[in-house]
């Protein structure tokens, strides 16, 4: 059995279509676990209609306290062999469930990852084409890779990313792995601890998961928690160095790369920032300043290994030759144009 663990936290939206999504599944051996993570909405009440309907749907309920304290709480009370995870926003393709079981029943693997298809609308996401796209495959290319390989890859973000969804896992990977309530990118965060514990990976070239794209205007907006990504992936590369120092440097790289983002994110909204007066807004300003000279020392104390790294990405040697062609405010000046 599969239990698709699913926080919900004031969802009215698009949660119906999330849950129509896993009834519609092509393979039925699962189990629907809803995490009410506090909904003020009529999110409850999409839920209990579900229950309602089977006793494969199970319903929980927790105070506010984040998308990772509800993964958290479904991962608890799961009963099935293998795990997936479903927001609440997004919907599975039919054929999800029955490719990745397929694949994880015919090879043994410990973890199978799929094709995550990014699609940026208010509308049903099943009326598109991707989410009746293989009901009737049954040969499809997969590729194998180790614990290790598996974990460079997403550390050097080639070919297998670092979302929790999407993907299969057996769940005795989880026996001893949670996600962390202190910080954002939870998924980054648990998803290379997952991967190392694995013996046997496989990714699949058919997608699996559809993702309702955030707007433009989220994904180029600098927060302070957005910041999270800087300790996260610090946590990564202190745990790499000194259990499996052979992905250091493929964590450093991460580490880089995510130095570069925050570092452009403050620049691109650096007007904003200025135009902040309030006693809150100024501290918020101050912080981000702060935090831009944290990123550029960083940078700097990195970009050299990465620059002589074949299994850097283009896009990161780019910014590297920037930074060394035009310092900090080259960099910055470039992020306003591009982010």
């Amino acid at each position: 059995m599969v239990s698709i663990i699913v926080p919900v936290y004031n969802a009215e939206k698009y949660l119906q279509e999330a849950i129509d999504s896993v009834f519609m599944q092509a393979y039925t051996d699962w189990e629907l676990i809803l995490v009410n993570d506090g909904s003020t909405d009529s999110s409850m009440k999409i839920c209990e209609k579900a229950a309602r309907k089977t006793s494969r749907v199970k319903i929980f309920h927790t105070p506010n306290q984040g998308v990772s304290a509800a993964r958290n709480t479904g991962l608890k009370y799961a009963r099935g062999n293998h795990i997936t995870f479903l927001d609440a926003d997004d919907v599975l393709p039919m054929s999800s469930l029955s490719l990745m079981m397929d694949c994880a029943k015919t090879s043994n693997a410990d973890i199978v990852c799929g094709k995550i298809k990014e699609i940026a609308t208010e509308h049903s996401l099943l009326t598109t084409s991707y989410f009746y796209r293989d009901l009737n495959t049954r040969f499809y290319r997969v590729s194998s890779y180790t614990s290790i390989k598996g974990v460079r890859k997403m550390l050097y973000q080639s070919r297998i990313d670092n979302s929790v969804c999407g993907k299969l896992y057996k769940a005795s990977l989880w026996k001893d792995i949670r996600f962390p309530t202190d910080t954002r990118y939870e998924d980054l965060a648990v998803a290379p601890l997952l991967f190392i514990n694995a013996d046997k990976i496989k990714v699949m070239r058919k997608t699996t998961y559809i993702y309702r794209q955030q707007p433009e205007s989220y994904v180029h907006t600098f927060t302070l928690q957005r910041s999270d990504v800087l300790t996260v992936t610090s946590r990564l590369t202190d745990f790499f160095t000194h259990n499996y120092p052979s992905l250091a440097r493929a964590a450093r790289a991460r580490q880089l790369n995510a130095n570069f983002n925050i570092l452009g994110l403050i620049a691109a909204n650096s007007d904003r920032l200025n135009d902040e007066n309030s006693a809150t807004q100024q501290s918020e300003k101050d912080k981000a300043m702060l935090l831009s000279a944290s990123c550029w020392n960083k940078i700097k104390e990195l970009r050299g290994e990465a620059l002589r790294n074949p299994s850097v990405r283009m896009k990161t040697k780019i910014g590297i030759l920037i930074s060394y062609i035009g310092g900090k405010s080259l960099y910055e000046k470039i992020s306003r144009r591009v982010y």
